[in-house]
């Protein structure tokens, strides 16, 4: 019993390391050319298997997308949400807001790029979910220093200037530096709000 218990482990183990083998091939060639263009076959190859056994594990392209997407976001960098509530003041937590975004964004970079969100259902249904997630965050802080002041115009504004996209767009297409593009977004964050003290740490 004790030498059949040990070989149904064994052969568990076998089988994780398996697919997380097949999941870090298909998280790597999404990062470089996208999942609408990288096929299993693909993922076979890299990962060194058969065809079949990427079916096995991954069934659908959903379930594919469910893994490799578990396996990045194990691997970002964590929020500094009690830092950011425990800031002063606003703009020193929305300089601590903006830093950390930046974070997550060049995290993420590699694969946000394909804004394939827009194409696939799966990816469509996280991004709602993390900005429903953000907006509720933003809504919060907003909250604790500006009472009953907040207005949902403002919430749009902050998570708009916080999205990947504006950032990808500073930095990338117009070459800015990140302490340039973070000023740039604190900024935006406060004009949001209207007039405020600004913080002597802004220029990271």
């Amino acid at each position: 019993m004790a030498t059949r218990t040990y070989n149904i482990e064994t052969r568990r183990r076998q089988q994780a390391m398996l697919k997380a083998g097949i999941t870090a091939a298909a998280v790597k060639l999404h990062a470089a050319r996208g999942a609408t263009s990288t096929s299993y076959a693909d993922i076979a190859k890299l990962a060194g298997v058969s065809l079949p056994t990427v079916y096995k594990h991954f069934p659908t392209m959903d379930e594919l997308l469910h893994g490799c997407t578990s396996h990045v976001i194990a691997k970002a960098p964590a929020m500094p949400v009690e830092e950011i509530f425990s800031a002063p003041d606003l703009p020193a937590a929305a300089e601590l807001l903006v830093a950390a975004m930046e974070q997550q964004h060049l995290h993420f970079e590699p694969w946000f790029t394909w804004r394939e969100d827009r194409v696939l259902p799966f990816l469509t249904g996280l991004t709602d979910s993390f900005r429903n997630m953000q907006t509720s965050f933003i809504a919060k802080l907003l909250g604790q220093h500006l009472g009953k002041a907040v207005h949902q115009a403002m919430i749009a504004g902050w998570e708009s200037a916080l999205s990947f996209d504006l950032w990808h767009r500073l930095v990338r297409s117009h070459g800015l530096s990140r302490p340039t593009a973070r000023r740039i977004q604190v900024q935006f964050l406060l004009a949001v709000i209207g007039p405020t003290p600004t913080s002597s740490s802004s220029n990271g």
